[in-house]
């Protein structure tokens, strides 16, 4: 009885928003509104179909359990990190020695976890230290865990945006190691510019543009924040789900996703350094706030897909 209350409640908002987008359209026609211009039933319509829209996304979000799907996709994700990092940790450390790579995890965690404070250096110092394990441990738990991420996202996009057909165990096992590479060349992308824009600050720093760099620093960083969210959000709504949706409604479900994730970030980071929310975990800190802040994440994956599925029945 749950599941057809679901369904008949996702019809039914399916219908509503048909109606008043039907609805609305007329009245623009044949001019039902009278005194109104042009310009205000435009707006009127675009207004009307916006709250329609969203309230069906909404409606869907909770119908489809997505709070609990986004908690299975965490806990995934959150122990999938462990040999990610550490397999990461090895190669740094062997190709750009154990300070730059400690630098370089730094900066990793920073751009994973938006309230990271200080410690994330002790916990890229202890890595470090240990890069001959860490490499070890990271190339055969990277293959279980390139699995484990695309399985568990693989799932719970299939119960929001429907099934089509079934991936055999080599097919998935290399969609799935494709997916966590370009993810990776995706982040390895983002690290060099963010690494090419400090040194280029610093050149324009010491040439006495100091006020320039601070100005531009401040607008260009939140833009490429959500360019490279939009293009990974993309990424994972195009290669992950077996029914594939089409680029513009991939798009549209990325875009909201990435403006979403960037009000996130700011939002996230300053509640838990102003309310200090995980101090109560001692030691723990950083793993429950890490945890939680993937749990985030995944809600806003998942609140993507519903604007897709949405965007695609309308």
């Amino acid at each position: 009885m749950g599941d057809e209350a679901r369904e008949q409640a996702r019809k039914e908002v399916g219908h509503q928003v048909r109606d008043e987008v039907r609805d609305e359209a007329r009245d623009e026609a044949v001019g039902g509104r009278g005194a109104e211009p042009p310009d205000s039933q435009e707006r009127g319509v675009i207004l009307a179909r916006g709250v329609a829209r969203g309230r069906a996304v909404i409606l869907n979000f909770s119908d489809d359990d997505c709070p609990f799907l986004a908690g299975a996709v965490a806990y995934q994700i959150f122990f999938a990190l462990i040999p990610l990092l550490a397999l990461l940790v090895g190669v740094l450390a062997f190709v750009y020695g154990q300070d730059r790579a400690e630098s370089d995890l730094v900066e990793i965690l920073r751009d994973v976890y938006p309230s990271a404070t200080s410690q994330e250096t002790r916990i890229a110092h202890e890595l470090v230290q240990g890069r001959a394990l860490s490499l070890s441990i990271g190339v055969v738990g990277t293959v279980f865990s390139t699995m484990a991420i695309h399985g568990a996202l693989d799932r719970a996009l299939a119960l929001i945006l429907g099934r089509e057909g079934r991936r055999g165990f080599v097919r998935g096992h290399l969609e799935a190691a494709g997916f966590v590479a370009v993810v990776a060349v995706l982040a390895l992308v983002s690290f060099g510019l963010s690494f090419g824009t400090a040194a280029l600050s610093d050149v324009l720093v010491a040439a006495g543009y100091g006020g320039l760099v601070a100005v531009a620093v401040q607008v260009l960083s939140p833009l490429a924040g959500l360019a490279i969210g939009f293009v990974f959000f993309f990424i994972v709504y195009r290669a992950v789900p077996r029914h594939r949706p089409s680029r513009r409604i991939a798009a549209e479900g990325a875009l909201v996703s990435a403006v979403l994730w960037e009000v996130a970030k700011l939002a996230f980071g300053y509640f838990t350094r102003a309310l200090a929310l995980f101090a109560a975990y001692g030691p723990l800190a950083f793993a429950a706030g890490l945890l939680t802040w993937i749990y985030v994440t995944a809600l806003i994956i998942l609140f993507g897909a519903e604007v897709m599925k949405t965007r695609g029945a309308a």
